[in-house]
């Protein structure tokens, strides 16, 4: 598991440089739908891993590979691999109702080394962390969650009973799962698959990752809002945590050097 002394400071005189991928790292590669790299930080010869999360950076529109926000691009594109001169991203691509056709980006277009992190400016001027992690990006970042405790959240008055009153079901008995084969999730709420807006509850969470290398923030709002109301700390994983009050969402946050 994953503890504090993981981390380290990085030093606050650093001035944030911003340079290219290639001139910058060794040991590029992709990897589950990361970008990664062993990058200098501007400190001498001194290198930090780092990566970027390409799926929330690339979309296809049409079997071409473009920037954009959330762009998902792995829904529709297989075989990807990285070329060098310039670094560019290389996948086989569908276009509506058609077969894969070969696509590729230029990642350094809005990819860039700061202080050694890997960061993407699509949302804007990035500012480097403050905080280096010396955890790797696992070979295998996948988890599973497991709900306890479940009930029911709507809009709707009626159709769901106090959302602080579960139905004693715990985590090693079963009920919902979710699972990330890659390790993000920027904020999950599960809505029920019917025609309006029903989401479940939980009392009490299980979440199991070979890795070991998460932290996981629970909220009481289905947007994440309102600031983090419980964790799941690395040492918790596979345990069935409860919480004191029926919890809404949760976001798995990596512990690596790692730009989602």
């Amino acid at each position: 598991m994953v503890g504090k002394s993981s981390l380290f400071l990085v030093a606050s005189w650093l001035a944030t440089v911003q340079a290219t991928i290639s001139s910058q790292c060794t040991n590029i590669r992709f990897q589950n739908r990361w970008l990664v790299g062993d990058c200098l930080t501007g400190s001498g010869t001194n290198r930090i891993e780092s990566s970027v999360y390409l799926q929330t950076k690339i979309t296809n529109h049409e079997g071409v590979l473009e920037w954009a926000i959330n762009g998902n691009f792995a829904a529709s594109c297989i075989d990807c691999s990285l070329s060098t001169s310039p670094l560019t991203l290389n996948c086989k691509c569908r276009p509506t109702g058609g077969q894969p056709v070969p696509a590729s980006i230029a990642l350094d277009e809005h990819i860039a080394v700061y202080n050694g992190f890997l960061l993407s400016d699509l949302a804007g001027t990035p500012t480097p962390p403050s905080v280096v992690s010396s955890v790797h990006l696992p070979e295998d970042p996948s988890w599973k969650l497991v709900y306890g405790n479940t009930s029911c959240y709507s809009d709707n008055p009626g159709t769901c009973p106090s959302p602080t009153v579960g139905n004693g079901i715990t985590c090693s008995t079963g009920g919902t799962s979710v699972s990330a084969s890659d390790g993000v999730s920027d904020c999950f709420a599960f809505r029920w698959p019917i025609s309006f807006p029903v989401w479940a509850t939980f009392g009490s969470l299980q979440v199991n990752a070979p890795s070991g290398a998460f932290r996981f923030n629970v909220y009481d709002t289905t947007n994440c809002s309102g600031g983090v109301k419980g964790t799941i700390e690395p040492n918790e994983l596979g345990t069935c945590k409860a919480f004191n009050t029926q919890m809404l969402a949760f976001s798995a946050v990596p512990l690596w050097n790692g730009q989602t």
